[in-house]
């Protein structure tokens, strides 16, 4: 049975006093808020990247078209005033705002609007924006200087999610000027925060933007943002990022560690931020074209080797009282509209692990590990983290599987993209938030295989296709939820993907900080109504 929730998503933002329950003083202006990243962004350019320390930054810097509301889940205007939807649902109407200025000066208007667009969807520039309408994008027709209309080359229901998260505006004269690589290092936008610079492995500095006066309605203030200044610090060292957080160097950590969260909970100083997010859970894409995971029976009992309710314990123990990083079995978070509780096949099972191995050949040799025609049974994984990988690592030797680890943290997450692109490894983590479940065909279709595409699976199966292409045109919610199920229950028959457990969001904050948010999918902090109390 489909398990569709009354809404589309839920997005738990867990504040410690809760802001209803206690009476807070007025915002202030003023200060500098300095934000801890685990990772270093890739480029601030939201047509060509999706990693999320990328986003995390360059949010504050660019405004989308539209937003999703937390509260009711549906969608409000911020760019645009008002939209509108043709009959066959394949061409989308905008009017935008009259007055906004990007930060160099030059207006906002509906050429830039076509600019935006047609530069996320040039093949030349190998965008990665994973959640964007890649095969469905046709063209920007600019009807006025303040209406345009996107024409999609059919149907695709994700549309507005897609607006609402990753068609963020740059400004065309910005790239012109520095060029379509470069412009990632001198970002130029219209959001409550302009670019100052950037320290490679050190820093970010964005300053407020003063001119700023078009906040979306959903949001708590009106005019610029109240802190004057908002620093990312890189800091890869969970011990070091720890550290920072209580001595006052930095105001808000992310990928808060388990104990320490766990500790610092407990000291009213800290405070923690935690996003129960929808998507896709973090999964592990299994290279299906390469040996060993091209056979379906080392897929399979990869999946049934794992004890992920021990994997969770182990790791993510302090993070279970707040619901968050939950074990994982499927393609999809329960948070997500159409899960489907039907598709979690691979509960722990290793005699049943072992005893497929046993039917594909795999015999177990000398050291334990399995051997067939001379080769062992060795399965390398990347990942941008440590914990989770070592414990999996440890159970699959229990039935005979050597994972070879590839690890790389700060700068080098880079890496872990591009080892699975070149088969250096033949496992790399996707976790995906996303409200809307066609995050998947970023993951699965046969269309982002190669390129700039995430499917690490390189899988290119016709039924699962046209299931995606079904469910992208699909207007009637039942029906699309039905044509869902179908997806996930197949992509976990054939293990393409590897579930693992929830990628929910941990983050620490000093109790100085005050209305820090995280936005409707429980992954990106709105930081414009963000203020700090001031000693």
């Amino acid at each position: 049975m489909v398990k569709v929730g009354v809404v589309l998503l839920v997005v738990l933002a867990l504040l410690v006093p809760h802001p209803a329950a206690v009476a807070g003083p007025s915002p202030q202006r003023g200060g500098t808020l300095v934000y801890a990243l685990r990772d270093e962004p890739d480029r601030l350019d939201p047509n060509l990247s999706g990693l999320r320390p990328s986003q995390i930054v360059f949010f504050q810097i660019f405004d989308p078209l539209i937003v999703r509301d937390k509260k009711d889940k549906k969608f409000k205007p911020w760019l645009a005033t008002s939209w509108s939807v043709s009959p066959d649902g394949k061409v989308y109407t905008f009017k935008l705002r009259t007055g906004v200025k990007f930060h160099d000066g030059t207006a906002f208007d509906a050429a830039a609007v076509k600019f935006n667009f047609d530069r996320t969807h040039d093949p030349q520039l190998a965008s990665r924006c994973g959640g964007c309408a890649v095969g469905f994008y046709d063209h920007t027709e600019v009807v006025d200087a303040q209406t345009v209309r996107i024409h999609l080359k059919r149907p695709w229901a994700p549309f507005l999610d897609a607006a609402s998260l990753y068609y963020r505006m740059v400004s065309p004269a910005a790239v012109k000027k520095t060029g379509h690589q470069d412009f990632g290092r001198s970002p130029v936008g219209t959001g409550p925060f302009r670019f100052v610079e950037w320290v490679p492995n050190d820093h970010i500095t964005l300053e407020r933007y003063d001119g700023y006066d078009w906040p979306a309605s959903i949001l708590k203030h009106a005019g610029a943002a109240y802190v004057d200044r908002l620093v990312f610090r890189m800091i890869p060292e969970d011990s070091t990022r720890v550290a920072a957080l209580e001595n006052g160097e930095v105001h808000v950590i992310d990928n808060a560690p388990a104990q320490d969260f766990d500790r610092l909970t407990k000291d009213p100083r800290f405070q923690p931020l935690v996003g129960l997010v929808p998507g896709v859970p973090f999964d592990f894409a299994m290279n299906v074209t390469k040996p060993p995971t091209n056979e379906l029976a080392v897929r399979q009992a990869l999946s049934l080797g794992l004890d992920r309710p021990t994997i969770v314990r182990t790791v993510f123990g302090p993070f279970q009282k707040f619901g968050a990083f939950l074990p994982a079995y499927g393609l999809l978070t329960p948070y997500t509209y159409a899960f489907d509780s039907a598709a979690d096949l691979y509960k722990y099972d290793p005699v049943k692990a072992k005893a497929m191995l046993d039917r594909a050949g795999w015999k177990p040799g000398a050291d334990g590990i399995r051997v067939k025609g001379g080769r062992r049974l060795v399965v390398p994984l990347g990942s941008w983290e440590h914990g989770v990988p070592e414990v999996m690592q440890a159970q699959l030797k229990a039935i005979g599987v050597e994972l070879k680890l590839f690890i790389a943290t700060g700068t080098a997450i880079q890496t872990v993209n591009e080892n699975q692109r070149k088969a250096v490894t033949l496992m790399s983590p996707l976790p995906a938030p996303r409200s809307d479940p066609d995050i998947i065909s970023a993951l699965l279709h046969s269309r982002n295989v190669g390129g700039g595409g995430f499917n690490f699976s390189f899988a290119k199966d016709a039924e699962l296709d046209r299931l995606l292409d079904a469910q992208a045109v699909a207007v009637d919610e039942a029906k699309r939820a039905e044509i869902l199920s179908r997806v996930q229950r197949l992509v976990m028959q054939k293990a393409y993907m590897l579930a693992v457990y929830d990628w929910d969001n941990i983050s620490l904050k000093s109790a100085a900080v005050n209305d820090l948010e995280f936005d409707s999918i429980g992954f990106f902090p709105w930081v414009y109504d963000a203020w700090m109390a001031q000693k």
